[in-house]
């Protein structure tokens, strides 16, 4: 028997009646979440108290129809996967794209999902552009996703590792291992990315939201035009381009 909770997050997704547990369904189930839950960080950024705690976070963002980043949302849907029945362990990532450190802590959040007799990453907490389906987890194993192509290697450490790629050249996007981590342990990296002077969740905007054809984003950048810091909003669909800057008059 579904909750009602189900039902009502499944409805804040448009994924209505995707409650059987497969392959297919997953895909759906993620796509839906992704194209409907914007990665947003605006309470962080405010200074606002946030909590990781599972009816706090449905009431933001299946309730209140927010978003959130990826301790949360990853957090979320690993929630609802494993009430339709999909068997869900959690990973720490480090995320790697345009990273500065060679080795940055472990601040990413990941699923993965067994769902007949294979096994996949899932990732609904990615802010920048990702994969709309999960990809399932072989190695070496190249998997195109809207175009573009990824697939998971190991580096020098053991650690698996997904990759994009971009010009012809294989993009290291993050990585994980594979030790399941209990919802404490997000905890007290969660407060860290939240409370941090110097986290980049504190002092910058960021709100992503895929489309069917595009992507819309708000984020914190220097205005080319008056130097100063402000956000600026780009809206991409299909051959339609915009940019724009926050800016006043004074």
């Amino acid at each position: 028997m579904i909750n009602d909770k189900v039902i009502k997050y499944l409805s804040r997704i448009g994924a209505e009646g995707v409650t059987e547990v497969s392959v297919e369904n997953l895909n759906i189930l993620q796509k839906a979440h992704l194209l409907s839950v914007p990665y947003e960080n605006y309470d962080i950024w405010s200074l606002k108290p946030t909590t990781l705690a599972c009816d706090i976070l449905f009431d933001k963002i299946v309730v209140r129809h927010r978003g959130g980043y990826c301790f949360e949302l990853n957090g979320l849907f690993g929630w609802l996967l494993r009430e339709l029945g999909y068997e869900v362990d959690e990973y720490f990532g480090r995320w790697l794209k345009d990273e500065p450190l060679q080795v940055p802590a472990r601040r990413h959040r990941i699923l993965k999902v067994k769902v007949e007799n294979r096994e996949f990453i899932a990732d609904v907490g990615v802010g920048q552009r990702t994969f709309l389906t999960p990809l399932e987890f072989i190695y070496d194993k190249v998997q195109n996703r809207e175009g573009v192509d990824y697939r998971i290697s190991k580096n020098e450490r053991g650690e698996s590792v997904v990759e994009m790629k971009s010009d012809d050249k294989w993009i290291a996007v993050y990585s994980f291992d594979s030790a399941p981590q209990a919802p404490i342990d997000f905890t007290y990296v969660h407060y860290f990315c939240a409370n941090e002077p110097t986290s980049v969740f504190r002092s910058n905007l960021f709100v992503h939201l895929p489309t069917a054809n595009g992507r819309n984003s708000i984020a914190t950048v220097q205005d080319p035009e008056t130097g100063l810091m402000t956000q600026k909003l780009s809206i991409l669909d299909g051959e339609r381009s915009e940019t724009r800057y926050l800016r006043t008059d004074s």
